[in-house]
């Protein structure tokens, strides 16, 4: 067991500077327009849905300042981006968490995909400095997350706006904007073991170790989706001992020394298993998350010693060559999306679905599913493409191979929707809203303001969908 010398560590290392709060009082501003809602009437411990933006009434963000906040007490602040819009979302889903580690969350009801880069990049500048000035926000914990489009937002945010302590980047990595971050900050990745996004986040992370950044890859057991609620705690002590390393909030040793035994007893766990490359797989996310908290050395040697066992360099390599499985898959697959014919994607997408939930090697089937989730947002983009350009006969074949290649996915339903009204088709239509809202389409938002259906506003089968009739 390494967890007593790691406690006594972390009960001896001594800071060059005393670690304090920023204590800044921070004007609240006057009653923002349509809401009636000043600083001080926000309660704690409550979601507002929509708060205005002082300095732009055009956006509007969902908010949950925790039950410790008050004003003059600075709290640290995670700002939230939903791929959809949705800032409610996220909120709802880092709320209790947020409660416990008294952190003010807000997530933007504008940003959404489709949306330029400068553009999203500007919501965020808005939302940092309205919120900055609006409440007793810690300066020095000013974190950006986000989940698949939303991810890459908060990572251009991150890399052109300074004062950025880090991002939480969920199911998608940074954005490619062919510039050099401003500053440094941390990253968490986090991410499903079946998201097709999966190996970009690995290869993410492999470049933020090797560029010295603090970070750690989080994986969960899952598809490309924010994550499940039983992760968030792990997202929250990444916080925290972000801010406690950046002396942002002070060091806890109680928390740190729960977290060294809670993880040292799971490692243990898989060593009882004969599972090594788990219980390395722990040791080095403590590493990640303890780094600048406590002498590491005691963890550092175990990681070396596990890192030359055979069963672990056999494991490497058997990722290795699961990792080329995938790019080759991707790279044959990916062109068929244009050349084949429907009744070929019939035969291949029922294949590749039988791989993805075949008996034997659990890793071997999240290839075939990342793959699925892969095809899946290719073919996405085919349709809508040929949606734009009003190629309708392309459109309906790439919707197609949508439904085949991800069947529970409602967009495919909605877009086939769209395709019924351009050729004014009213029966297709809502049978094919009716499918998506049985595969369990939502945004209600998106559908009434959508020029492609205004011509079935006053349908009764149209007043019934969007009023759950």
């Amino acid at each position: 067991m390494i967890t007593q010398a790691l406690k006594f560590a972390a009960m001896t290392k001594t800071f060059l500077h005393s670690v304090s709060c920023v204590l800044l009082l921070v004007a609240v501003s006057s009653c923002v327009s349509g809401q009636g809602y000043k600083g001080e009437e926000l309660n704690t411990s409550r979601i507002y849905p929509a708060v205005t933006c002082s300095s732009d009434t055009n956006l509007t963000y969902a908010l949950f300042l925790p039950p410790q906040y008050k004003k003059g007490n600075p709290c640290p602040l995670l700002i939230l981006f939903d791929p959809h819009g949705d800032g409610l979302l996220p909120v709802n889903l880092f709320s209790s968490e947020a409660g416990k580690n008294a952190f003010i969350i807000a997530g933007s009801n504008n940003s959404k995909n489709g949306m330029p880069i400068d553009q999203t990049t500007a919501i965020s500048q808005k939302m940092i400095a309205e919120l900055s000035d609006r409440f007793s926000v810690n300066k020095k914990a000013i974190y950006v997350g986000g989940f698949s489009g939303g991810s890459r937002v908060a990572g251009a945010s991150a890399m052109s706006e300074a004062g950025i302590a880090g991002v939480v980047g969920c199911g998608a990595g940074l954005p490619n904007t062919n510039k050099n971050p401003v500053s440094t900050f941390s990253y968490l990745a986090v991410v499903g073991n079946q998201d097709f996004n999966f190996t970009e986040m690995k290869q993410l992370d492999e470049s933020l170790e090797n560029a010295g950044y603090q970070h750690h890859l989080l994986v969960f057991d899952g598809i490309h989706q924010w994550p499940p609620k039983e992760i968030v705690p792990e997202i929250f002590t990444w916080l925290r001992f972000d801010a406690m390393r950046r002396q942002a909030i002070p060091i806890n040793r109680t928390e740190i020394n729960h977290f060294i035994e809670q993880n040292d007893k799971t490692a243990l766990s898989f060593t009882e298993k004969n599972k090594s490359y788990l219980q390395l797989d722990v040791y080095k996310k403590m590493l990640h998350y303890l780094q600048g908290l406590t002498d590491l050395t005691p963890l550092q040697s175990e990681i070396n010693r596990l890192s030359v066992v055979k069963e672990i360099i056999e494991y490497n390599k058997s990722q290795s060559q699961l990792f080329e499985l995938e790019q080759q898959l991707q790279q044959k697959y990916a062109p068929q999306v244009e050349l084949k014919d429907i009744e070929w994607w019939k035969k291949e997408s029922a294949q590749l679905r039988s791989l993805s939930h075949k008996a034997g090697s659990s890793e071997t089937n999240q290839v075939y599913s990342r793959l699925l989730g892969y095809l899946s947002l290719n073919s996405y983009m085919y349709s809508t493409n040929a949606l734009k350009q009003g190629n309708l006969s392309a459109a309906e074949k790439y919707i197609e191979i949508y439904r085949l290649v991800d069947p529970d996915n409602a967009e495919h339903r909605y877009l086939a929707a769209k395709v019924a009204a351009l050729n004014n088709n009213p029966e297709a239509v809502f049978i094919a809203l009716k499918q998506a809202f049985d595969l369990g389409f939502k945004d209600i938002g998106r559908l009434k303001s959508d020029p492609d259906f205004k011509p079935f506003h006053q349908d009764d089968r149209f007043i019934n969908l969007i009023s759950g009739k």
